[in-house]
């Protein structure tokens, strides 16, 4: 298996009262959390992902980009990084403990590994035009996405897989789609995309592969639900016939709660 170069963790805060007593009080419980970790809010460029720092980074729901979807979406989130899967275990435990009785504290996990592509080439294609990280008053909205793959999906080879995420020939349908990474590329420029993997490895039941992380400008969310869109479109995209989505949360970045 691919070694973990580094660990993250999302914490949602739901069932908080949107009132100025709640929010005092999760403003010192971030406080409280935040010690020794870098502000995420302030971090930009590549640097922004080195494993090797130690960041926090504080969302709201509020403000553009809410999804209303879910009927008590969690109001609060913050995301932990570090290279020590322990240190997040004490930062949710200290968090629980602050929150007490304003909410309850759901959790997801990721880990960071290398990526793994058929060729150099492929990479460069796929990914050249990437949206570097900014800060969050460039890139004000955050979206969280988990998903998994179905045992079909993991039952075939690495080679098989690979193929759906680029140009190809869906046997299926006998016609060539355009696939994952081809959807993706128009907005690659517009969009920042972090993907995280489950620390413990793929295909583990009731446990989700992947926590997928977008930030952007107001302006392009519809740039991002058009390509969501896409994505879910299996006569253009067949790899998604094998996924699974979780709840989506979207908020926005914030200095502190």
């Amino acid at each position: 298996m691919t070694p973990n170069l580094g660990y993250s963790r999302f914490l949602f805060v739901r069932g908080c009262r949107d009132d100025d007593p709640t929010r005092l009080k999760l403003k010192a419980a971030g406080e409280g959390i935040a010690r020794g970790f870098l502000n995420g809010f302030e971090r930009e460029g590549a640097a922004s992902d080195a494993p090797a720092l130690e960041t926090v980074q504080f969302l709201s729901l509020n403000g553009v980009g809410v999804d209303a979807s879910s009927a008590n979406p969690a109001r609060y989130a913050v995301q932990v990084n570090s290279r020590y899967r322990p240190r997040l275990d004490e930062v949710e435990k200290e968090l629980r403990r602050r929150v007490g009785g304003l909410g309850e504290v759901d959790t997801l996990d990721g880990c960071l590994r290398i990526p793994q592509y058929t060729s150099a080439n492929v990479a460069v294609w796929a990914y050249e035009q990437a949206r570097m990280h900014g800060n969050g008053r460039a890139l004000p909205n955050a979206i969280i996405l988990p998903i998994r793959k179905n045992a079909e999906w993991w039952a075939m080879s690495e080679l098989d897989r690979h193929q759906y995420f680029y140009p190809h020939y869906d046997k299926a349908r006998q016609q060539h789609v355009p696939g994952h990474a081809a959807l993706g590329r128009d907005a690659a420029p517009y969009i920042y995309r972090k993907l995280y993997h489950n620390p413990n490895g793929p295909g583990r039941p009731e446990e989700w592969d992947f926590v997928t992380y977008f930030e952007c400008e107001d302006n392009d969310l519809g740039i991002f639900d058009a390509t969501l869109t896409a994505m879910r479109d299996v006569t253009q995209n067949p790899e998604w016939r094998y996924v699974e989505e979780g709840p989506m949360w979207r908020g926005r970045r914030v200095q502190r709660w």
